[in-house]
């Protein structure tokens, strides 16, 4: 009888833990990782294209509350409205902008990802133009079902823009 009680307890002990184990598992597979660097990349292209087209508005809309912000020459800000203030003497100072995705990790909680890339923006100049030549690394958190930019790191190859006709790959 003893022995019984016992296979039984067991029994009801492994059964436990499978179930638990099974549910575990149930919950991180609910996580298409594929789909969401696809949203994220798609997300990407668009704010490259509200920032191409200074829509300093639809920019602020990827941004998460009390995000950070890293730029050449600016200390670090934090916060929507700050960054708001850094970019929009930003958005307006160049002439075109283009940026490209490199990049994209979505961890496996469905709820962080880190994406890089690299960007280049063409300044007007007193002479010819400027180019700047650049990376960035941007931080992803999605909350409530939204994808916002937690941090981004923005940074050039060289320390200043240079003229197009000496850049590489020139003009």
């Amino acid at each position: 009888m003893k022995v019984m009680q016992r296979m039984s307890r067991l029994y009801s002990t492994v059964s436990a833990v499978l179930v638990f184990l099974f549910l575990s598992a149930c919950n991180q597979a609910g996580i298409d990782v594929t789909a969401e660097k696809a949203v994220l990349k798609e997300m990407a292209h668009e704010l490259v294209t509200a920032e191409a087209a200074r829509d300093l508005d639809t920019v602020m809309g990827y941004w998460a509350d009390g995000a950070i912000l890293q730029v050449n020459g600016a200390p670090q800000v934090e916060g929507k409205d700050s960054i708001r203030e850094l970019m929009r003497p930003m958005l307006s100072s160049f002439k075109e902008f283009e940026g490209s995705t490199t990049h994209i990790e979505v961890a496996s909680s469905g709820d962080l990802a880190y994406e890089y890339g690299v960007n280049r923006l063409v300044f007007p100049g007193e002479g010819p133009d400027l180019l700047a030549i650049g990376k960035y690394l941007a931080v992803w958190e999605k909350s409530e079902g939204n994808w916002r930019i937690r941090a981004l790191s923005v940074t050039n190859d060289e320390p200043a823009p240079v003229p197009m006709e000496a850049s590489p790959g020139g003009a």
